[in-house]
């Protein structure tokens, strides 16, 4: 019996498929480079802050690895089976229908992988700020505002032209960050200022709930931090080799950002006291990072990390603007989204409708949400309802960038767990399919990321319930949406 990917291929227009341009060491930078953003520099403060001890840092850092690794060990497994565009979208379609898989990228669109590049755009524009002033007359909300459109502006139109050339810029981007954060692990060996002392105390006295519910919270910030781990799996269909590229990108890449983070952290801390890291802020020149780079070397090193988080974020949000359209256009392709987006340009070969109109909504949720930030909230005798009041008070107090990653993380790890539990069904109903690739450690691999998932977003639904609720509205708006095209695919075929 002929599958929805049987269908949305097989028989897809010329002008509808996705040449295969991207190789190896694309599709590993994708991995590292869309992970590498702007959380290692800034997440270790808000981790210090909610455990205070060495140890469960460093634990909190480890099961975060731990936990996004065997998503993509998993992961791997399915997007060597089924190279399509559109990765998790297809793996939902394909296990559970198509009304899961449409939620997956009516929330990737809204909120998701949207709301991500806002955020990296936010974080981009924050370091922008500090290298660059905002010129005479333009207040600092408006110029950062400026800055994160227009880096959204330049990855958009880099990814119309070529999936080859975001691909290049991919590779030399990540060869930049990764050279810069191992730079920022070395320097303390380099110029002197680490102390040993610092790294203590090792463990609290004792372990109880506040220790671990803080541990838990600190998770929010960590797995941010490491999103982005599935970025080259919608790109299936344009990585030559992909049933074995594909598992050597994600293994490879996972193990490359785990002892990334592991150092950075430990460097921090080698330098700064626990309190002094708890104590950096999310802003710029307040960031952890920062600290310790002005700690070593002094105002120079505060514009040296300025400019390699600006560099880290912009190629991660070229990561986002390469591989999120991918979901549209699979969408489009099966009569789930508008026709449009599923249009290959005629002479750069990319799905440029797609990208675009990622982009656009990109552009607006940074627009929206530095507006809110300007516009004070209005008081209780305004007839809204109390959770918005509340939701543009705490707007109206917090950078943009804190605000954006507690919905993307919550809406994204509710679908991750979907794709990976998608392993399952499809081992039991099509255990016949082509199978380049096994997921190391089946079952037990993917049962870790599940076990720890649920149990997460649990947690994160008592620690912020507006946000998460808020998330779990967005997507379940989508079931209209996903009526409206279903009777019109039908009505077209």
């Amino acid at each position: 019996m002929a599958t929805d990917l049987d269908r949305s291929t097989a028989s897809a227009p010329v002008g509808e498929t996705l040449p295969r341009v991207l190789g190896p060491v694309a599709a590993f930078c994708v991995v590292v480079g869309s992970v590498i953003g702007s959380g290692i520099f800034m997440v270790p403060s808000d981790v210090a802050r909610a455990t205070p001890a060495i140890g469960p840092i460093v634990l909190v850092w480890v099961l975060g690895g731990l936990f996004s690794t065997a998503g993509a060990l998993t992961l791997a497994e399915l997007g060597a089976m089924l190279p399509q565009a559109g990765g998790p979208y297809v793996y939902l379609r394909e296990a559970y229908g198509r009304l899961p898989a449409f939620l997956f990228g009516w929330s990737e669109f809204l909120v998701n992988r949207t709301g991500s590049m806002a955020t990296l755009a936010a974080a981009f524009a924050q370091y922008f700020a500090q290298v660059v002033g905002p010129p005479a007359g333009v207040s600092s909300q408006v110029w950062q505002a400026s800055a994160a459109v227009g880096a959204i502006a330049v990855v958009v139109v880099v990814n119309v032209l070529g999936t080859a050339l975001g691909g290049r810029l991919q590779v030399v981007g990540t060869a930049l960050k990764v050279g810069g954060v191992v730079g920022l692990i070395v320097l303390p060996f380099a110029v002197g200022g680490g102390d040993v002392k610092n790294l203590s105390p090792v463990w609290p006295s004792a372990f109880d709930a506040s220790l671990a519910s803080g541990m838990m919270a600190a998770m929010v910030g960590v797995l941010w931090a490491y999103d982005g781990w599935m970025n080259v799996t919608p790109l299936a269909e344009e990585v030559r080799d992909p049933g074995r590229n594909i598992p050597r990108a994600l293994g490879l890449g996972m193990a490359t950002l785990v002892g990334l983070y592991l150092a950075a952290t430990l460097a921090y801390h080698y330098v700064l006291p626990i309190a002094k890291v708890a104590a950096a802020k999310g802003g710029a020149g307040e960031a952890v990072a920062a600290t310790y780079c002005g700690t070593l070397l002094g105002t120079k090193g505060v514009l040296a990390i300025s400019a390699l988080v600006m560099c880290s974020t912009f190629i991660s949000l070229n990561g986002n603007a390469l591989t999120g359209p991918r979901a549209y256009f699979a969408m489009a392709r099966d009569g789930l989204f508008p026709p449009g987006l599923c249009r290959v340009h005629p002479r750069f070969n990319t799905p440029a409708n797609a990208v675009l109109a990622q982009g656009g909504w990109a552009t607006g949720l940074i627009v929206f949400g530095t507006l809110m930030i300007l516009w004070p909230a209005p008081g209780p005798g305004s007839g809204l309802p109390s959770p918005i009041l509340a939701a543009w008070a705490k707007l109206n107090q917090t950078p943009l960038y804190q605000i954006l990653y507690t919905y993307v993380v919550f809406g994204a790890n509710l679908f991750y767990l979907l794709a990976i539990t998608s392993v399952f069904v499809l081992r039991a109903r099509r255990p016949e399919a082509p199978r380049p690739y096994k997921t190391w450690g089946y079952p037990f691999t993917p049962l870790l990321f599940v076990v720890a998932a649920i149990y997460l977003l649990g947690d994160m639904l008592r620690q912020s319930p507006v946000e998460s609720l808020a998330g779990l509205g967005i997507i379940l708006s989508g079931v209209p949406a996903f009526l409206i095209f279903s009777r019109k695919s039908a009505r077209a075929d």
